[in-house]
């Protein structure tokens, strides 16, 4: 349906009866039970287009992976930050120049600090880069 979207000129109104129809919710949140909102605050991330104030989407049941940007409880506040894994240690990626990557543990699921993995950021101001390139 969203193929079909001519974008270089006014969408007319259509009655979709008979076609599939687009569900917000399955879309962003395909785990309810495990589906977080959370609200951004600070300029850290505008390069992966996280921007302050910015709404966030975590989904606690994806299981992370280097380059995504996840939530972890550290010292006692939340931290979004992309995951990097160097020889076999999870870090959080510094987001200042001359800051240091901060280790985290997740391997034992029990006491791990991962709160969850931002899958969509609201208002969408530019390229979201959610994961890093390759």
């Amino acid at each position: 349906m969203l193929d079909d979207l001519p974008l270089d000129q006014p969408l007319p109104f259509r009655d979709h009866a008979g076609q599939e129809v687009l569900d917000l919710n399955a879309l962003l949140v395909p785990h309810p039970i495990c589906t977080f909102y959370m609200r951004v605050a600070g300029h850290g991330l505008c390069s992966r287009g996280v921007f302050d104030g910015d709404l966030l989407v975590i989904d606690r049941s994806v299981e992370p992976e280097p380059g995504f940007l996840v939530v972890v409880a550290h010292q006692g506040v939340f931290l979004l930050r992309p995951l990097l894994v160097e020889r076999g240690q999870c870090l959080l990626a510094p987001l200042r120049h001359g800051e240091e990557p901060i280790p985290v543990a997740l391997e034992d699921a029990d006491s791990s600090p991962l709160f969850g993995v931002a899958v969509h950021s609201h208002p969408y101001r530019g390229p979201l880069l959610l994961r890093a390139p390759p």
